[in-house]
């Protein structure tokens, strides 16, 4: 394992999840939606969430901890490079 835990999740799950997103990208195409079931109305109402969230919680991916690594290697790059943060 890697110094960026998640990042290593995310890429061993790479081609399901970006099989499963243009599947749900494709079927926006079709007219066809994800939605949330209501219960108080009892009804459908499309869902607020983004693919890369929902795909995220389905491979238990916190993207919040995606964010910071991917800070923590710019932040390496640029020390070995000794580029200044800006």
């Amino acid at each position: 394992m890697s110094d960026y835990p998640e990042h290593d999740k995310l890429h061993l799950v790479k081609d399901a999840t970006q099989a499963a997103g243009e599947f749900v990208e494709w079927l926006g195409t079709q007219g066809i939606f994800l939605a949330v079931r209501e219960q108080e109305w009892d009804r459908a109402v499309p869902a607020s969430c983004s693919i890369t969230d929902l795909l995220a919680r389905w491979h238990d991916i916190d993207l919040s901890k995606i964010e910071a690594e991917k800070r923590a290697m710019l932040a390496t790059i640029r020390a070995d490079a000794e580029v200044p943060e800006r």
